[in-house]
């Protein structure tokens, strides 16, 4: 019996297709029983073009000066 930890384990290895077919199957089986489950590998499988969106957005200008600013002042790097 597949836990929500274990997926949580095995997602990576599932999300590559590196998982033995008997794994896979019984990680399957867990993700349409569980729906928590289920909506965290939609979100998983979701975030490189989530990424990729926001990494081709562009910044209004002065922004990403004030928000280095901000973040060197927060973290003691100023």
């Amino acid at each position: 019996m597949i836990t929500c930890r274990d997926s949580l384990e095995l997602l990576l290895e599932y999300a590559e297709g590196h998982l033995p077919d008997d794994v896979r199957a019984r990680l399957e089986r867990h993700f349409g029983d569980c729906s928590p489950c289920e909506e965290f590998l939609k979100t998983y499988r979701a975030t490189p073009e989530l990424c990729r969106k926001a990494l081709a957005a562009k910044m209004p200008d002065g922004f990403a000066k004030k928000l280095t600013e901000f973040l060197r002042k927060e973290t003691g790097q100023t």
